[in-house]
């Protein structure tokens, strides 16, 4: 309640009925204040707010859109060029967003750190590889987002208008940024969950809990979470889910029909669902795509369990088929795959490990072979520990010599 007579301070309720706190001085957000106003966290972060905008230290508010027409050849420019073209208007509306948000802060960033000249009206002669390594590095700190933005601007250099005879020419002659390097940090992408992994889930959330539906949707069908998202009641016939694919909905749509297994059946029956979902907030409201991810980090959080995302249980689904003995095509029928590739990442691993069992079945190398410790019958060769191992083969090989 002491919150309550402090100046500066906005509030505000998100749709889900949350409320947030905002240090707000002469109509300006300067930073969010933690969620609990009664905290500690709070008050060391309200008052070190109010000290540096009444010592006249507090930092600039950063500018979220550009006024007015951009300058005629300069990156903001062309960067709007790229956006109304078929390449860019061809994407998904939700990768459409995510990109202008990332140009947008390529716009915004100062081309020297402490400068107040913008990239957004750098002239595009003058996007040379050193000024595009700038605006990599500047995400040094995200690998994958570096490379993001290394991305979208040989995808936005390589933008085109009508030329003089009616052709389209290249407005940049030289792509640039294919000459810088991106980082490319080799990982396998995100974690793979185990058995004991699932195990200990089940056993922080109990059975019965949302949390446990929300994983066992994710088990039993390989939903991503755009899918998990949409999916409820409406989407059943029967003993099997029929819904259409979020990922690719426009450019190539695809209905999926999956048989609901036994025990995902018996999990949605522990569940009264009264909406369209089957996986709603606390407020019986549908949760947004976004929201879901990370509601789904979270039940992983709370149980002790923070590197692993939708996805792992996704690459589990598969991992777990493949060991099973499925083939490409059941993998591509059940995930949706139309180019065979992704299902021989997992089909492909299993068959090296099958193959390489019957390898080793296979090696034989002789006399040679029984001088080691090995189980045998009448007449095989006492177990020797490795010392003596070495030291009778030393022997053996002086005496030959």
């Amino acid at each position: 309640m002491a919150t309550i007579d402090l100046p500066y301070i906005e509030k505000n309720k998100s749709r889900h009925g949350s409320m947030r706190y905002y240090f707000r001085f002469e109509g300006v957000r300067i930073c969010r204040l933690p969620k609990d106003p009664d905290s500690e966290a709070f008050s060391t972060a309200y008052w070190l707010a109010r000290n540096q905008v009444e010592n006249g230290a507090a930092p600039a508010p950063v500018r979220k859109a550009l006024p007015g027409q951009p300058l005629p050849n300069t990156f903001r420019w062309l960067c709007m060029l790229y956006m109304r073209s078929d390449a860019f208007l061809k994407l998904d509306k939700t990768t459409q967003g995510k990109r202008r948000q990332i140009i947008d802060a390529m716009w915004l960033e100062p081309v020297k750190k402490d400068g107040t000249d913008i990239f957004a009206d750098m002239p595009i002669k003058l996007l040379t590889i050193d000024n595009i390594t700038k605006l990599r590095d500047r995400k040094a700190e995200t690998p994958f987002a570096a490379d993001e933005r290394l991305k979208i601007l040989r995808q936005v250099f390589d933008t085109t208008r009508p030329g003089r005879d009616g052709k389209p020419e290249h407005i940049m002659k030289v792509n640039t940024a294919k000459f810088v390097r991106s980082y490319r940090m080799k990982t396998e992408g995100h974690h793979t969950i185990t058995g004991a992994e699932i195990r200990q889930y089940f056993e922080h959330h109990g059975v019965a809990s949302k949390a446990v539906l929300g994983l066992a949707l994710l088990m039993y069908v390989g939903f991503r979470v755009s899918d998990l998202q949409a999916i409820g009641p409406r989407h059943r016939r029967g003993d099997l889910f029929m819904f259409r694919v979020f990922k690719g909905r426009n450019r190539n749509p695809k209905t999926l029909e999956v048989p609901i297994h036994p025990i995902l059946g018996h999990i949605l029956s522990l569940h009264k669902v009264a909406g369209l979902y089957y996986l709603m907030t606390e407020y019986g409201e549908p949760y947004s795509i976004k929201g879901l991810s990370q509601r789904v980090s979270e039940w992983f959080s709370q149980a002790g369990l923070p590197h692993c995302t939708a996805h792992s249980v996704r690459k589990g689904l598969a991992t777990n088929i493949a060991d099973n003995e499925a083939t490409d095509s059941m993998l591509d029928g059940l995930f949706a795959w139309s180019d065979g590739k992704t299902s021989k990442i997992y089909t492909a691993r299993k068959n090296q490990s099958r193959l390489a069992r019957q390898a080793v079945q296979r090696i034989d190398w002789g006399d040679f072979g029984n001088l080691l410790p090995h189980l045998g019958g009448e007449g095989s060769v006492p177990a020797a520990t490795p010392t003596e191992f070495i030291e009778q083969n030393h022997s053996s090989s002086a005496q030959r010599a």
